[in-house]
């Protein structure tokens, strides 16, 4: 019996990563992405950084909080390589580091809050709240939970085949 519908395995059987996590995890690696887009256009580095992070010290912290759940997206994305390889430790990692990464960003805005003597500012109202309901997302996913547990055998048809020979 399959706990989750059918659209939601690969084509090997395995538990595929649902949408929702890219996009959360994209969204809380918006300071790389800054970071890098502002990279590509070397005669404007300088402006587009002090423009989206005028205090200088705000990028640092925010790439550095968020280098967690960059790890963790790169983990997600990569998976098939590190089958390849036979690695299957590091889906361990994911869960985890990602939370540690949202908690890492929600101290960061909490900082922030306090630094402005904890004046309301949308951008930062909106962050907190995204941040809690990442962070509630991905505790309390049944499909992360099962994915993990899912990833232990990267070759699930292998398994089959050795089944059917026995």
């Amino acid at each position: 019996m399959l706990k989750l519908p059918l659209k939601y395995y690969d084509e090997s059987g395995r538990i595929l990563p649902p949408k929702w996590l890219y996009t959360i995890l994209i969204l809380l690696c918006i300071d790389w992405l800054a970071f890098i887009f502002s990279l590509a256009s070397r005669s404007q580095t300088e402006a587009l950084l002090q423009f989206f992070y005028p205090q200088k010290e705000s990028l640092g912290l925010g790439l550095a909080a968020s280098l967690p759940v960059l790890v963790g997206l790169l983990l997600v994305s990569q998976r098939e390589r590190l089958w390849k390889r036979d690695v299957t430790a590091w889906r361990f990692i994911v869960i985890p580091a990602t939370q540690l990464g949202v908690l890492s960003l929600l101290a960061v805005q909490i900082y922030y809050a306090m630094h402005h003597q904890w004046g309301f500012e949308y951008v930062t109202g909106i962050k907190l709240l995204f941040y809690g309901v990442a962070l509630y997302a991905i505790s309390r996913s049944r499909h992360l939970k099962w994915m993990i547990v899912d990833w232990a055998n990267p070759h699930p048809q292998d398994d089959d085949t050795r089944k059917k020979r026995n």
